[in-house]
Formats: C-alpha cells, structure tokens, sequence
C-alpha cells in the first residue's frame, strides 16, 4: 500500500483553491492522516477532494490507494474533479450529506474512461463541509458499455400505471401536476420504483449514469431525507379506508446544484401501500433571466443614480453662481436655467428606484411643484402651487418633456402674473380619456393682452417646441382679467 498525505501539499492547494481557514485545514489534514485505515477491509481507492471557491470543480489533496491492486498508474493528487464525471461527490458538498454507491467517471493516464462507483462522506468543521472523502471502487474494467445508458422505465411494476393514471390522468384537473418535468416514484422503503425519461436525463446531466433502483436519500438535492419526508405525514392517512386516495403537499423548495437550478415539489400518496412522489423541474433559464432582468434593473437604477446626481450637481453650481451675482437680471436667467436642469433630473430621480421605464405623471409634477417653490428667486410672494387631476404612467422620453413644458408654464406665471407681489394661485390639473391625455397649467394672475405676448420669449419657445414636435400633440393658450390657462394635449 502506498500511502501519500503530504501535509504541505494540502495546505498549500487549499490556500491556492478555497477560502478555507487554519482550523478547517486542519480539520482535512486530520482525516488525510488516517487514510490508510479506510483501505482496511475495502477492496478500492480513498481520495480526500476540496471544492473550488466560486467554481464547480474539486481538487484532489490527499489519496491512498492499493498500487498493485489499483487501475491507476499514477498519483491523482492535485487533479480537478468535474461534476458531470463524479456528482457523488458534489452532492455531498452540496448537501452536507453522505452519499452512497453512486456511478462516476474517471480516466486512467491512458486517457481511458474508467466507470467507478462512490460512496462520499462529507467532513465537516463547525457544521460546514469542507472537503469530502471518497471511497471508490472500479464497476467493469473491461467493459466498454457505459454503464446504465440505455435506462428505461421499469414496466414491472404492477404499481405504476394505477398511480400514473390516478395523478396525471385525462380528467385529471391538476394542470401543475401534469406539466411537472421530472417524475421519480418511491415506494415506502425509499427505493426508487419508477422513473420517466425526462428524470433520466435530467441525472445524466448532473453525471449520473445510472438512477434505477436508487434510494431516495441517494438522489434527493431537497433539504429533505426520506425520514423527514414521511416523519411529515405520520398521521395524516387513514389506514382502514384503502379505496380512499389521498396526496398531501409535503416539500416545495429550489436548490442549486452547480450552474443548474431545479424546483423540488415531493407528495405523498397512499392507496393501499405508500408512494412518495417526486417532481423536478429544471428552472435554469428562468433564472437565469431573473438574473439578467435584476442585472439590467441595477444597471439601469445605476445609471438615473448617477444622471442625477450630475444634474443636480450643475444645478448646485449655477446656485452659487447665481448668489455671487448682483445683477437680477443675470440671477433670474440662472434662476431659469436651475429650474429646467431639476426639472430634467426629476425623470431620473423617479427612475432610479423603479422596476421599469414608466413614471407617475402625478409624482412627476409634484417634484416640480416642489423644485419650484424651493429653488425660484421670486422673493416675497405668496404663491400657492396645487396638482391634481387623474394620474397616468409615461415613460422616461415623455416624462422629461412634459417636466420642461410644465417647468416653464410654472415659471411664467411666478414672472409675469403677479407683478406686485400679491398672493396667487396656480394649479395644475392633469386628464385622461384612453391613450388621449391633457396637462392643463392655471394661473389666477392679472392675465396679458394678446399684443404683450412675447414671441421671442425662450420659455414659450421651449413649451411650442416640445409640445409640437416631442409630443406631437396640441396647445391652447388663453388669458383675460382672471388669469392665464394653458393645456396641452398629446396622445401615448
């Protein structure tokens, strides 16, 4: 027997592959130590495997094998392990559970597959696994059959077609039942009884070659062994009344088992003798879409976070420029131009904590409200500012725009409506008739004649402009002795 537990080699793989502390290296180099005891009595190979940090590999950091006796030429230490050729042993890191007699592929130095068998025992260090200990024997040396390739369901089973019929029969009305993937069925000693195709291929994909005649606690990935399973439903059933079927929800839980991701859902069924009832479906691609979509989302909030920010850090800018400045004129054209960069910023600042590309058009113009009253340098007026009306979404391209126009109808009427300081009013009122929506802006100021208009004015530029040509929509402007009122029109 050769035996090799080289104790710098473990550390030195360990730092290099895991994150694994002292104590927990110590922990494998204690059951690296004694190695050759599991050899005693076991006619195999006995391999210590630490998993790889944010990876679905293992490396092998310890070994004892029988040379003479053994398939393999050569050491294996500080080889990576796949899952699709040993799921053994991931199960157990996975799961933190023992798993016996499960098929796995090797290959000797002669690149030639070598079809094993394993039972993995995880080792643990305050409750985590931290490497797994395998114990490994050949299946056929020569044989150059894989091992369980051609898997069928078993016809033999007098069971089956009364319990496929029963469940997922044509009048069955359960269509969750019906549209399950994967369908494995034990009978009360845990064995596994019957098995479709699509469970069959779902365990090749995670390396098994073989799942017939398995035990549950050797395939199950749920939290769940098959004590608790039935330690669930002691109780539960009436054993005089045979003729009366009953199936009870007893687990329903994700996990994940290296890139893949599965929906478990387990039942129980009992008409005359006991089945446990096992669905799997395979839930990476919409995972993995949930990921992209979350991806996106965080990216996206990131982004109106930072667009933001930026404006309001112009804004802040101009601000101080503006308090620097003696000129009132100059103070109210900066005033102006901090008003519509917060106006822009508002779109951003509701985006960012939303779940998509639509905005409140009520929270849109109450944030200008807001913007206005806080940041206008109209001293010494009493002007009251009211949003109302039947609220809708718009999205970020609309919602800046409607935000300018609104902005500037706002300012307007602070500059022009109540020159002598009196108290006013000015309310805006949104309206919703299908994809048809009105924002109208009401001021009840001293109004203007039609001649006093001013066209070259760039407020009233930008409010044309924006609505004709980003909404495609209308505007009316109408003014007399009891103010000024304003709408616009535009379809989404």
């Amino acid at each position: 027997m050769i035996y090799q537990c080289n104790r710098d080699f473990i550390i030195k793989q360990c730092r290099e592959f895991t994150l694994l502390n002292n104590d927990e290296i110590e922990t494998i180099i204690d059951v690296a130590k004694i190695l050759p005891y599991f050899n005693e009595g076991f006619n195999g190979e006995t391999f210590i495997d630490v998993k790889v940090h944010d990876k679905d590999l293992a490396v092998v950091v310890a070994e004892s094998y029988k040379k003479r006796q053994s398939i393999y030429v050569d050491s294996y230490l500080g080889d990576i392990i796949y899952r699709e050729n040993e799921p053994a042993v991931f199960r157990s890191f996975d799961l933190g559970v023992t798993t016996k007699d499960v098929i796995g592929v090797s290959f000797d130095r002669n690149k030639n597959k070598i079809w094993t068998k394993q039972t993995v025992v995880p080792i643990m260090h305050n409750g985590n696994v931290v490497a797994t200990l395998i114990l490994e024997k050949v299946l056929d040396l020569k044989s150059s059959v894989e091992p369980g390739i051609a898997l069928q369901p078993n016809p033999q089973n007098e069971k089956i077609d009364e319990v496929w019929s029963s469940i997922f029969g044509s009048n069955n009305e359960n269509e969750a039942l019906q549209l399950r993937e994967g369908i494995l069925i034990f009978d009360a000693t845990g064995h596994l009884r019957y098995f479709n195709q699509r469970a069959v291929k779902m365990y090749q994909e995670l390396g098994y070659k073989s799942i017939a005649n398995q035990h549950f606690d050797d395939l199950n990935y749920s939290t769940k062994n098959f004590e608790d399973v039935l330690a669930n439903i002691q109780g539960t059933f009436s054993h005089d009344d045979h003729n009366h079927i009953i199936i009870e929800k007893a687990y329903d839980g994700k996990v994940t088992i290296g890139d893949k991701f599965y929906r478990i859902h387990i039942i129980i069924r009992m008409k005359k003798a006991l089945d446990v009832i096992v669905f799997i479906d395979d839930i990476t691609e919409m995972r993995k879409f949930e990921n992209e979509v979350n991806n996106y989302l965080v990216s996206s909030h990131e982004i109106h976070h930072r667009i933001k920010n930026n404006l309001q850090t112009v804004a802040s800018l101009l601000r101080l420029q503006s308090r620097s400045s003696k000129d009132p004129a100059v103070k109210t054209i900066l005033s102006d131009s901090i008003n519509r960069i917060m106006s822009i910023a508002v779109t951003h600042e509701l985006l960012e904590k939303k779940s998509n590309d639509l905005v409140s058009v009520q929270e849109v113009l109450d944030k200008i409200k807001h913007n206005m009253l806080l940041f206008s340098v109209i001293d010494n007026k009493k002007i009251e500012i009211s949003v109302k009306g039947a609220d809708f979404y718009i999205d970020s391209e609309k919602s800046t725009v409607v935000a300018l126009i609104v902005n500037e109808l706002i300012q307007n009427s602070l500059k022009y409506a109540f020159p002598n300081g009196d108290a006013g009013l000015i309310e805006v009122t949104t309206a919703s008739d299908g994809k048809i929506k009105m924002i109208e802006v009401r001021d009840n100021g001293v109004g203007y004649k039609p001649g006093q208009i001013r066209t070259n004015s760039l407020g009233l530029s930008i409010v044309k402009s924006y609505v004709y040509e980003k909404l495609m929509g209308k505007l009316i402007i109408e003014t007399g002795d009891e103010g000024t009122r304003t709408s616009f029109a535009f379809k989404l």
